[in-house]
């Protein structure tokens, strides 16, 4: 239980450095945004957990256009899991809108710690997903993590999730 308590203060400790280093922007953008998604997790390498499909919410805000923190509370059958994660959103980039210009589809980087409750297992997250907006504040949301095992017999555990966003 100490390594988990090591890993999320660690992973609070990044998304906090990410967060203080971004630069303030113009306020013409919607900061805070909340989804919820369908997902399955599918464990490596040791694990007790099996695979499961269930749901999570999400909530988050956004410094800038390009680096948001994303929190996230998952439930499948008799897991829960939380994590904290920054997304590093492409779209927002200046060369991402030379090199393809399409305004709807933003794909997004994602760095954190997640913790997985009912088994004491926890490590630093990443991944990569996508948002593909239908307005501009509804969009639909695709994930796929890899929380690697620190201090565990857990290699990896796989996520996928799909679901919507709305900002605010």
């Amino acid at each position: 239980m100490k390594s988990m308590k090591r890993i999320w203060l660690a992973g609070m400790c990044l998304v906090s450095a990410l967060a203080l280093g971004a630069e303030e922007m113009d306020c013409s953008f919607d900061r805070w945004y909340v989804g919820g998604a369908g997902g399955m997790v599918l464990p490596q390498g040791g694990s007790r957990m099996r695979r499961l499909a269930g749901g999570c919410a999400r909530f988050g805000y956004y410094f800038t256009p390009v680096l948001a923190l994303d929190g996230e509370a998952a439930w499948m059958e008799d897991q829960a899991a939380l994590s904290v994660k920054a997304l590093w959103h492409l779209q927002g980039a200046e060369w991402w809108g030379m090199m393809f210009g399409y305004e709807r589809f933003d794909p997004f980087l994602t760095v954190g710690a997640k913790g997985w409750l009912d088994h004491a297992q926890a490590g630093p997250v990443f991944g990569a997903g996508a948002l593909y907006y239908l307005t501009d504040s509804w969009a639909l949301r695709a994930d796929a993590d890899v929380v690697v095992g620190v201090d565990s017999s857990v290699e990896a555990i796989f996520s996928l999730s799909a679901g919507v966003q709305y900002s605010f």
